[in-house]
Order: C-alpha cells, then sequence, then structure tokens
C-alpha cells in the first residue's frame, strides 16, 4: 500500500516536472513575441524599461494564469492528479529559472531585487488561486450561461492594451538628449561582468588571437566582444551539450566559444582560431575597399542578426570605454567609435 501511494506521487510530482518545463518554455516565447511592445528580454544591453506592466503582467501573472488553465484541463480530462498539489508547478518553474540564472553564469549581473519581486508575487498570486479558486472551486471551466464577470474582465484587457501600446519615448529636445535617449543604460554590474570577461579572456585566448589581429587592436576588440557576447549565451555546460549532439547525429551544427559552423567536434580554441581567422579575411578585405562601417559589416559577417551587431557594439564600446585613457580611445579607437556613434546616435564619446 505504501509502495503504490509513493510511486503515485512520484509520478504526479513528475507530471507537475514536465508542466513547469512547458511553462518555462511558454513564457519564453511570449516573451519573445512581446519583444516588441516593450517586453524586456535579458540582455547585455539595457534598454529602458518603457512597458512595466507588460513586463509585471507577462513574468508575475502569467505563471497564474497557466495554473488556472492546467488545472481545468486536468479536472475536465478526469486525470488523476491531486488539484491541492498543483502548485508544485510553480514551485518547479521558479526553480527551473533559478538553475539557468546559475547554469548560465549570470548570477552576478541579473538583477536580484527585480527578479525577488516578480518570483514573491508569483507565490503569492499562486497560493492564493490554489486556496480560494483551484482547491474551493468544484468545475473550474467557466459557466457561459453566466458571463457579466468575463464580459469586463475582456473590457479590463482591452483597456490595458490600449493605454500600454500608447505608451512611448519623449521627443528628445536637443542633439544631445537625442543621443543619450539611444544609449542603452551599462549598469554596473554588467560593465563588471564585461571588463572581468575581457581580462579573463585575454589572458587565456590572447595568445592565439593577438597574432591573428597583427597588431589591429581595433580588430582584437571586436573579436573578444563576439566572444563575450557568445559565451554570455553559450556558456560552457551548452557548448558541451552541443559537442555531445554533433558526435551523436553528425549535423553541423555552431560550435564552441566563437559559435563557427562545423559538423565535427572543435575545441574552444579551434573555434577562436576559425573564427578569427575568417573575420579576418573579411577585414582586411573591407579595409581594402575603405568602406564606410567596416567594423559593422565584420560582425555582420559572423552574425547578420541587427540586434547582434548591436549588442557586440556595445559590448566594444564598454570595453574600450572602461579599459582605455582618455587619449588611447581618441588616437587608437577613432574609427570604430565612429561606427558606435552612428549606431547609437552619440554626439559625444570622450
Amino acid at each position: 500500500m505504501l509502495c503504490t501511494i509513493r510511486k503515485k506521487m512520484n509520478w504526479s510530482i513528475a507530471i507537475y516536472f514536465i508542466l513547469a518545463i512547458i511553462l518555462f518554455y511558454i513564457q519564453n516565447w511570449i516573451g519573445s513575441k512581446s519583444y516588441s511592445r516593450g517586453y524586456i528580454k535579458f540582455s547585455l544591453l539595457d534598454e529602458k524599461d518603457e512597458a512595466l506592466s507588460l513586463n509585471f503582467m507577462i513574468k508575475a501573472v502569467g505563471p497564474t494564469v497557466y495554473l488556472i488553465i492546467t488545472s481545468a484541463l486536468i479536472q475536465y480530462s478526469n486525470i488523476p492528479l491531486n488539484l491541492d498539489k498543483v502548485i508544485w508547478i510553480v514551485y518547479f518553474y521558479l526553480l527551473l529559472r533559478v538553475s539557468v540564472i546559475y547554469l548560465y553564469g549570470r548570477s552576478r549581473i541579473v538583477n536580484w531585487p527585480r527578479i525577488l519581486i516578480h518570483y514573491l508575487a508569483i507565490l503569492v498570486f499562486a497560493t492564493i488561486i490554489q486556496k480560494k479558486f483551484i482547491s474551493s472551486i468544484d468545475v473550474l471551466l467557466p459557466d457561459f450561461s453566466e458571463i457579466k464577470n468575463e464580459i469586463w474582465l475582456l473590457i479590463i484587457l482591452f483597456l490595458y492594451q490600449v493605454g500600454n501600446s500608447q505608451m512611448g519615448l519623449p521627443e528628445p529636445s536637443s542633439d544631445r538628449e537625442r543621443g543619450l535617449a539611444y544609449l542603452p543604460e551599462l549598469i554596473p554590474r554588467k560593465r563588471k561582468y564585461i571588463q572581468r570577461m575581457y581580462k579573463k579572456l585575454q589572458d587565456k585566448y590572447g595568445a592565439l588571437i593577438n597574432p591573428i589581429s597583427q597588431g589591429d587592436i581595433q580588430f582584437e576588440i571586436v573579436v573578444y566582444s563576439i566572444l563575450i557576447f557568445e559565451n554570455f549565451n553559450r556558456p560552457p555546460f551548452i557548448r558541451l551539450i552541443e559537442r555531445i549532439w554533433t558526435r551523436i547525429s553528425g549535423n553541423e551544427t555552431s560550435m564552441g566559444i566563437m559559435q563557427v559552423k562545423t559538423n565535427h567536434v572543435i575545441s574552444d580554441e579551434e573555434s577562436i582560431e576559425i573564427g578569427a581567422l575568417s573575420l579576418k579575411k573579411e577585414y582586411d578585405e573591407l579595409r581594402k575597399e575603405d568602406r564606410y562601417g567596416m567594423f559593422g559589416n565584420v560582425i555582420k559577417y559572423h552574425s547578420p542578426d541587427r540586434k547582434y551587431i548591436r549588442q557586440v557594439l556595445f559590448i566594444s564600446k564598454a570595453i574600450i570605454d572602461h579599459s582605455f585613457s582618455k587619449e588611447e580611445r581618441k588616437e587608437k579607437f577613432k574609427d570604430i567609435y565612429s561606427q558606435i556613434s552612428n549606431e547609437f546616435g552619440l554626439y559625444f564619446y570622450y
């Protein structure tokens, strides 16, 4: 009897965990689709939060909505799960969120106060819904013969969407304000992360990158910026999974710290050598043509995504601003600063 109960509990926990994983991916998908509406995605480039209500709605209220819908479907389908324990979905979801932060090495750069507020709100909302709604109502699905409350809810949601869509940046009143309006904020913890990673990568891969760059410090900065950004998005454990997958499947995939396309397993060092040599060849060709926006085009050669180019240029600026003196910036980084100024609408650098 006891063994049967334990098996049932283990089965229930496994189902809750799977549902938490589904919630995790749904939240990420909703966030990616809401990016243009002001939803804040985690990145090294900090845009101002112009849609606080949207961010809070998605991050804090979303899991509670999922909990209600999931509970209703479990009840409707007569799945033998205890709805009194369905809040475990939220617990597992939050555990997944925190685990991903640490697995990606972002524990020192995330905004923990904001995250904790969101997580606390999720727990409060989910607990209230669990106790006052899910566990206390016999039939969770709505009765469409009484739709007054549902109609008012739709009205509120409609007004919210209209109000949120009207939010926007105020028009800058001067050239300097216009420049600053398009410059993302580099908060201290992310500045420190970029500086720390730049020094770490220099120490680890400098002997490999220096001969390829042939003393071109601007090109070096771009390479290190790409490495910082790729490592940020593809930390060592993800790269390990990519290597295992490639070894098993033999399919072409992006691999190594520089994320170069290959159908066989390569090390981080090999990826840097392949990627940096390829970029240097493109860089030399562009320099011969004296092409405008050369550094942006070099980054584009590695990845054509517009946001990717912007992130790498932003990291390059952070490295230059905080690793070199004012005189060095004027003397050695004039070309790349020109590209950065056009990208971010800046008028004053030094």
